[in-house]
């Protein structure tokens, strides 16, 4: 069964000291934000981690997204919620949020799009 968390910074290490003491092999980090080394472990792990509309504007955001393996990506909106002043996400955003992984990551965003969209049915359907 998959393990969807919302586990950032520090809580994040703390979150993968249990998911390895029990063997949990299948996680999702929505709208993750921690260290690199924490990143590592993850990849390790083969955690997924989830890329929120903050890719737009922040810099911490984006550098995760070139650090980690689009195969152990996904998107959300985690709306509504005030991304900006005055501006709620909605899931219109997401397509915001692929062109700026294509970007970043420098690959097309048709393939962006396929690999996302493979990774989340992977993880929340497999049996």
């Amino acid at each position: 069964m998959p393990i969807v968390l919302h586990a950032v910074y520090e809580a994040a290490d703390i979150v993968c000291d249990l998911l390895e003491k029990y063997k949990v092999s299948r996680a999702h980090f929505h709208w993750f934000k921690g260290s690199d080394e924490t990143m590592k472990r993850m990849m390790r792990n083969g955690y997924y981690i989830s890329i929120t509309p903050d890719v737009l504007h922040k810099e911490k955001i984006r550098k995760i997204v070139s650090y980690y393996p689009l195969e152990y990506m996904m998107v959300e909106t985690d709306g509504p919620w005030e991304f900006q002043e005055d501006v709620i996400t909605h899931p219109r955003m997401i397509r915001e949020v692929l062109k700026e992984i294509s970007s970043i990551k420098n690959i097309s965003i048709d393939k962006v799009a396929k690999t996302i969209y493979e990774n989340t049915s992977q993880f929340y359907l497999k049996g």
